[in-house]
């Protein structure tokens, strides 16, 4: 995803690209990390502690440096990646307003990004078969790193802002139309249309906890986002 720097600390450099991590990150791995211990107490609700932390980190990580890197081959220099409490941003403001085209493919870079991740890690399950047990920590830890980074790139993909499908849609209007003013129009109501279903949906399939907590406030900020950008082109 892309968004607006906030208050956060450096941890490292990647060729030039440079990452930072807030404190809601933080707090982002403490809800689902102790998440694991709604199932019982016991040595395999502490395994399901552990292994949030590289899972969360790894994987938003490895999403953005698809972003980045996309942004990098197409010659717009190093960006800023933060870790953030609804996951991660990739900011770069060089070039000013890019190319529809080169724009959606930097977007579909993320996505591709964790899927590859999330089949990278069945690949080594498959491999190393029953030499990992499913419920040892690095089977447990494969799975999920799998589960969720298959999950993270199709829930990218919803045509809602800020997530790269949005990113998407918004940019396959601008091509189409030929008007700036008019693709953050449309692409906003659709957001809204889309963010309104999404929620439903999530909440008549049963989805609880953490997990149904974490989409209403991400929907709450998406919404109120989209509704700004619909505002500013009234």
């Amino acid at each position: 995803m892309f968004g607006n720097s906030s208050k956060s600390w450096k941890l490292f450099s990647v060729f030039g690209h440079q990452i930072y991590v807030t404190p809601f990150f933080l707090l982002l791995i403490a809800l689902f990390s102790f998440s694991g211990l709604e199932a019982g107490g016991g040595a395999q609700a502490f395994q399901r502690v552990l292994i949030w932390a590289p899972v969360l980190t790894i994987g938003i990580l490895i999403h953005e440096f698809g972003h980045a890197f996309a942004l990098q081959g197409f010659g717009y220099g190093a960006s800023r990646i933060e870790l953030q409490g609804f996951g991660g941003v990739t900011m770069n403001r060089r070039g000013g307003v890019r190319p529809p085209g080169k724009s959606i493919l930097i977007s579909l870079a993320g996505p591709v990004a964790s899927a590859l991740l999330g089949l990278a890690s069945f690949v080594v399950l498959v491999v190393a078969g029953d030499a990992i047990s499913a419920q040892s920590f690095w089977g447990e830890l494969l799975w999920t790193m799998m589960a969720v980074n298959f999950f993270w790139a199709v829930f990218n993909m919803l045509p809602i802002n800020p997530m790269d499908g949005g990113h998407i849609v918004l940019h396959a209007l601008r091509w189409g139309l030929k008007d700036s003013r008019k693709a953050v129009r449309y692409s906003a109501i659709s957001s809204l249309v889309v963010l309104g279903l999404s929620i439903a949906g999530a909440m008549a399939l049963g989805y609880g906890g953490i997990g149904l907590l974490w989409i209403i406030m991400l929907g709450a900020m998406f919404g109120m986002q989209n509704w700004q950008m619909y505002q500013a082109t009234k």
